[in-house]
């Protein structure tokens, strides 16, 4: 069995996949839980341990999988901090999933591994480069160029979200104003569609 954690900025999803008789994985189950706006890295983390272990049953997981809503540097597993979720600042989220389910992790920005996961089995089949964009709690990028991940000097090279398209747009969680997710994120198109049926007569 292989598990899937996706931390996000209000909900988190745990899933679990085994081989079926062709030797394919697919989906046997998957839980998810809304994360309340007092959360922070602590509990947003016990939560999907709780699923997981809901999910196994006892049973030991061969690898796990995460992805992670908010800047990451993969090489190192690290978590460098979340937009929207206090408390995961320096994370070595990797390592600390590992010790725990005693098992193989890797770990990558949630925008990098969807990319990943479009290019291998999705709609960028055949392509050797393509562009993923997520919109959502947050907007965030993931590129692959000739076939792999194209993370940067930095590995923040997906960070789309944060980009000022506006200097005098509305103030964004990361303190600057006008930024592509302010003005592109799910509750910014709820905003903006509340606000174009207010002033219909």
């Amino acid at each position: 069995m292989i598990l899937a954690f996706d931390f996000g900025g209000t909900k988190n999803t745990c899933a679990a996949f085994q081989r079926n008789a062709t030797g394919a994985y697919e989906l046997v189950a998957r839980e998810r839980r809304a994360s309340p706006p007092q959360a922070d890295g602590a509990y947003d983390y016990a939560v999907m341990g709780a699923m997981a272990r809901q999910l196994l049953r006892g049973a030991t997981p061969n690898a796990i999988g995460i992805s992670f809503g908010g800047p990451a540097r993969a090489s190192q597993g690290l978590v460098v901090l979340s937009h929207h979720v206090p408390g995961w600042e320096n994370s070595l989220l990797r390592d600390q999933v590992a010790r725990e389910f005693r098992t193989r992790v890797a770990m990558d920005n949630d925008a990098n591994a969807a990319a990943l996961g479009e290019a291998r089995f999705g709609a960028g089949r055949g392509c050797a480069s393509l562009l993923y964009i997520t919109v959502s709690t947050g907007v965030g990028g993931g590129w692959i160029l000739n076939g792999e991940i194209y993370r940067g000097a930095k590995e923040l090279a997906g960070e789309i979200g944060h980009v000022v398209i506006d200097p005098h747009g509305p103030p964004c969680v990361c303190g600057r104003r006008g930024c592509v997710e302010q003005l592109a994120c799910g509750r910014a198109i709820a905003r903006m569609a509340r606000q174009a049926l207010e002033r219909e007569p």
